[in-house]
């Protein structure tokens, strides 16, 4: 994680957390060892390759979840209140039920759903 963490190019800020401080001694840390050495962790540990997959997977799902949130936010922002209340686009709510026989064409949209027709 360290070297994952290099990679981002962090830096010390005025308003560092306790978290924040450890990642970046996490990074003090491991950037001090060779790449030699990370090399050959990954070479000979067995294990190296599934640790990379799992890593990968978290991350993917770790995405997915926060575009998802993403999503339910942008699907509120669009469709606020008539979506909580139940109600249909006014296009929607004229459309003929199911079973209704087909309009014929030039019908106005006005007179659908409308029950005295």
């Amino acid at each position: 994680m360290g070297r994952i963490l290099e990679k981002l190019q962090l830096d010390s800020t005025p308003i560092n957390t306790k978290g924040y401080e450890t990642l970046l001694d996490l990074v003090d840390n491991t950037a001090s060892d060779s790449f030699d050495l990370y090399y050959g962790l990954f070479m000979y540990n067995k294990n190296a390759m599934e640790q990379l997959e799992r890593l990968d997977l978290a991350f993917e799902a770790l995405k997915k979840e926060l575009f998802g949130h993403l999503h339910e936010i942008l699907r509120k922002q669009l469709f606020g209140k008539a979506e909580e209340e139940g109600l249909r686009g006014p296009l929607l709510a004229k459309l003929p039920k199911n079973g209704a026989p087909f309009l014929p064409p030039g019908t106005p949209l006005e007179n659908v759903g409308d029950e005295s027709n």
